[in-house]
């Protein structure tokens, strides 16, 4: 009996331990998150990408520490001067994302920030790299809302990509901003929604915003 009483103990004492560490893990992500929010500049957001790295290494079964480290380089990419200093934030943020696609598989905002990097390194030299990168970073976008189709940040990164496109090649911005309004209704779906992960990415909405009153 006492053996048995002893086993019951270990097993409750496992699942207090585990709760204990998914309550630190979900509160060390929510603490980075807020740095994020806070962060302005290439040098903040390479900061937040260290501290998500740091949690990644500590919770090795969590994709989203991967997620937020890229989304931080590639945000740290677009803020960074120089064109080897952005290429070499949107590549290390596109093998985070490969990387965390091989430990955990594929997902629609795993994808979707895979083509929000590819877009920032097309974007350091879109005259020379247009041509043969526009298509992969569209089919990225596409791969993501076949995931998803309800993803709103697929949508809106595919929006502005299309709208670029459009602008570049001198032709009417009606499709792209037909996505955007698509997108501010993904999000209004999203919003609707109960999540029950506290750290499922919501960002993107204020880009739909923008972009939709730049159709008006």
């Amino acid at each position: 009996m006492k053996k048995y009483t002893f086993i019951i103990a270990l097993y409750f004492i496992g699942i207090v331990n585990l709760m204990a560490n998914d309550s630190a893990y979900v509160e060390a992500m929510k603490s980075q998150l807020e740095k994020f929010e806070a962060a302005k500049s290439a040098e903040d957001f390479q900061a937040v990408a260290n501290g998500f790295s740091r949690i990644g290494e500590m919770n090795a079964t969590e994709w989203l520490p991967m997620y937020y480290t890229a989304f931080s380089l590639t945000k740290a990419g677009f803020r960074t001067e120089g064109v080897k200093e952005k290429d070499a934030f949107f590549k290390q943020a596109q093998d985070l994302i490969d990387k965390a696609v091989n430990q955990h598989g594929e997902n629609s905002e795993l994808v979707a920030m895979k083509g929000y990097a590819l877009m920032g390194e097309l974007s350091v030299d879109p005259g020379s790299r247009g041509q043969h990168m526009s298509g992969l970073v569209m089919n990225t976008y596409r791969k993501a809302l076949s995931y998803d189709p309800e993803n709103p940040r697929a949508m809106i990164l595919m929006a502005q990509m299309e709208y670029g496109t459009a602008k570049f090649f001198g032709q009417g911005p009606e499709k792209a901003c037909g996505m955007a309004k698509k997108s501010l209704q993904l999000f209004e779906l999203e919003a609707s929604t109960v999540n029950d992960n506290p750290l499922a990415p919501k960002w993107g909405k204020d880009m739909a915003e923008k972009m939709s009153q730049q159709c008006q």
